[in-house]
């Protein structure tokens, strides 16, 4: 028996049926673009994550350019000071690079649960911070856990720093202050790639907020400058949600909660039958009220032989991420480290953690774990 790393057929099949008259619908009207249930999906979706707005965009990584453009209007400045984590996915630093390319970035470590650490980021804004006009911090809600989101808040607010949230992998997580991934920040970017707890069926992303100027901004910026068709305010991009990724993503939304649910009782599950010294299994920080568990890290000291054993076993698994950002060649930014991402670089691998896993896959897993 083999056990896959995810399963996007089963959340297709969950939703086939609810899909159906809407697509059929939107290819006799024509509404590919734009259409009525992008409308839709970003209204359903501003209530799952309490805020105000939401704007469909094409992807995550244009999610990220768009939301950072919203907050600093000159975009070619060299006054712009960035901080994000190492241990995140690169689109996090292009999405950003490529909307201010002049910018000064450093890259700052993560503590014991992969998040950005958050002493390390307090030091480097208070000592950086007053040499440049704006500051963003964009902290990443990694592996479907919220970072610490009060504390950036007070560091931000100390500072004058704006907050660009990177909620990517964390759909529906909350943090200790009963705040939803993506409602805290100035502005939040998401993707909704196909394998995010929440995805589509191609590239797809949304962003939100709670402040209008920024939500009229982006959907300008979205739509080559303009709303009202060939009238163009600003300089802008095609970085429209397809109309057919809003159905599916609208269908999906309503089960979100419940595989979310299905996702924590599975590592639960696994955590609490696993009994291994070899292994270092993930823990809920404290500032993380409720996880959602996009990714499984567990922690091994020879992990090419973990994978052996695993895929012996015929259990999927990935890496994320084996090369962290201070180490790629093209970044341009200063790195802070306590030589913690370098480290789970090279030890951490992903489990298979989809909300569709069968009860004799999870005691398959929970067996192979037990006995490496």
């Amino acid at each position: 028996m083999k056990i896959k790393f995810n399963d996007l057929n089963a959340q297709w099949l969950a939703v086939k049926d609810l899909c159906k008259n809407d697509i059929d619908s939107l290819f006799q009207n024509s509404d590919f673009i734009l259409g009525k249930k992008v409308i839709d999906f970003e209204e359903n979706f501003s209530k799952f994550c309490n805020v105000r707005y939401s704007i469909g965009v094409s992807s995550g990584t244009d999610a990220l350019k768009l939301a950072a453009l919203s907050l600093i209007n000159d975009h070619m400045s060299n006054d712009i000071l960035i901080f994000i984590p190492t241990n995140t996915f690169v689109a996090t630093y292009i999405g950003i690079k490529d909307a201010f390319p002049n910018a000064k970035f450093i890259l700052i470590d993560c503590d014991d649960f992969y998040q950005i650490d958050i002493s390390i980021l307090n030091d480097q804004v208070k000592k950086h911070r007053k040499k440049f006009k704006n500051c963003i911090i964009v902290p990443v809600h990694l592996y479907g856990y919220t970072v610490d989101m009060n504390k950036i808040k007070n560091i931000a607010k100390e500072n004058d720093c704006l907050i660009l949230e990177d909620s990517s992998q964390a759909h529906g997580a909350i943090d200790s202050d009963n705040n939803m991934a993506g409602s805290s920040g100035d502005v939040s970017a998401f993707s909704l790639y196909p394998g995010k707890n929440l995805g589509g069926a191609g590239d797809a992303g949304i962003i939100t907020t709670n402040n209008k100027n920024i939500e009229e901004k982006i959907k300008l910026l979205r739509n080559y400058g303009s709303i009202k068709k060939y009238e163009h305010d600003i300089f802008g991009f095609n970085y429209r949600l397809d109309t057919l990724q809003a159905i599916i993503l609208d269908q999906k939304l309503t089960y979100l909660n419940i595989w979310n649910k299905k996702r924590r009782e599975i590592i639960k599950k696994i955590c609490l039958n696993v009994e291994n010294e070899k292994i270092i299994l993930p823990q809920t920080p404290k500032y993380c009220k409720l996880p959602v568990h996009h990714i499984f890290p567990v922690r091994v000291k020879d992990r090419n032989d973990f994978i052996s054993y695993l895929n012996n076993n015929l259990i999927e698994n990935g890496i994320h991420y084996p090369i962290p950002l201070n180490r790629l060649s093209f970044i341009q930014a200063d790195f802070i480290d306590n030589n913690k991402s370098n480290l789970f670089s090279e030890q951490l691998v992903s489990l298979p953690i989809h909300p569709f896993l069968s009860d004799i896959e999870i005691e398959k897993m929970i067996s192979v774990l037990h006995k490496y």
